[in-house]
């Protein structure tokens, strides 16, 4: 008598799950479009809510230490809200034409929404009178600056997400991240984003994402109220990669938050500092967070410490040039 084969029953195929970017390997919810709307509604919200609480609150400060109070917290409620609208920009399902085609159009719009970007671009390209006189038929309207932040974080996490495709492999992070963090540095102590900090601060001011409540003068909060259009790049960047690679995603945005609060406390040790990098602060958080991620074979550990090498020498040899 032969025993009859058994059914064993098998569970059906989970379907695959769609996530930002086309081609990567990346887990989460399948996002839509409506989702970009929802997301911009939530930041905007939060945003004008924060605002008002907060303006409110400071007109009413009755010594210096709470105004400082008052702006710290305006500070970092800002500062989370972006990161969140940031990553939930990041999760949603786009092809990189789509991507290119809402860069663009968050830069016209940024444009129209910050009168004084037309005439910083005007200048670069030659054209400073015709962009002055654009500026200053652009009308002033309520909410400028909330909608300029949109459109500036709008512009960099799909600037950010495009340059992410040309990452293949999650654990690509680090050196990125490294030679990236050196470029900052540079820049912002030695480079173009200390002269023109020194020479047109409206310049930075322009291209940055403010919180709704501004310290007055002398008065020096240890938190970012303002965060620049390359913070936010390189952040998309790597929010994107690690959604595509199903690393820590959020993880690595509350890791830079984290960071990113630190960061600013340094000007207590140096009060003179042109600026402060934000880009090495937020490597670190996503590093950090997705440590286990980074798996390298000996051969690839030789390579990343013969190219940290050279990468460090480039950077002091810059830094001596540039000093002297």
């Amino acid at each position: 008598m032969t025993e009859q084969p058994r059914h064993i029953p098998v569970s059906p195929p989970r379907p695959a799950l769609s996530l930002p970017a086309s081609g990567g390997r990346v887990e989460g919810p399948r996002w839509s479009r409506q989702h970009l709307a929802q997301a911009t509604a939530i930041y905007s919200l939060c945003y004008l809510v924060t605002g008002l609480i907060g303006n409110w609150v400071a007109a009413r400060a009755t010594s210096a230490l709470a105004l400082w109070l008052i702006i710290l917290s305006v500070g970092v409620l800002t500062l989370a809200f972006a990161l969140l609208f940031a990553l939930s920009v990041c999760r949603i399902a786009l092809r990189p034409g789509a991507e290119a085609a809402w860069m663009a159009g968050a830069l016209v719009v940024f444009a129209l929404a910050r009168p004084a970007v037309v005439a910083i671009l005007g200048r670069w390209v030659g054209l400073g009178e015709l962009g002055g006189r654009i500026m200053r038929a652009l009308p002033d309207l309520p909410g400028q600056q909330l909608v300029g932040n949109i459109a500036l974080i709008l512009w960099a996490i799909f600037l950010g997400r495009l340059v992410s495709h040309v990452i293949r492999e999650g654990k690509m992070l680090l050196p990125v991240a490294v030679v990236a963090s050196i470029a900052d540095v540079i820049t912002v102590f030695h480079g173009v984003v200390a002269k023109v900090t020194a020479q047109a601060p409206e310049v930075v001011q322009a291209f940055s994402a403010t919180a709704p409540v501004a310290p007055p003068p002398g008065v020096t909060v240890p938190v970012l109220t303002a965060v620049g259009i390359g913070d936010f790049l390189f952040l998309a960047l790597f929010l994107t990669v690690t959604l595509r690679y199903s690393m820590n995603a959020v993880q690595a945005m509350w890791g830079a938050f984290a960071a990113m609060l630190v960061a600013p406390f340094a000007f207590f040790i140096w009060p003179e500092a042109p600026g402060m990098p934000g880009l090495p602060f937020i490597s670190v958080g996503v590093l950090a967070t997705n440590w286990k991620h980074l798996e390298y074979s000996p051969s690839e550990r030789r390579a990343l410490v013969i190219g940290g090498a050279v990468a460090a020498a480039l950077a002091a040899a810059v830094w001596l040039v540039v000093r002297t």
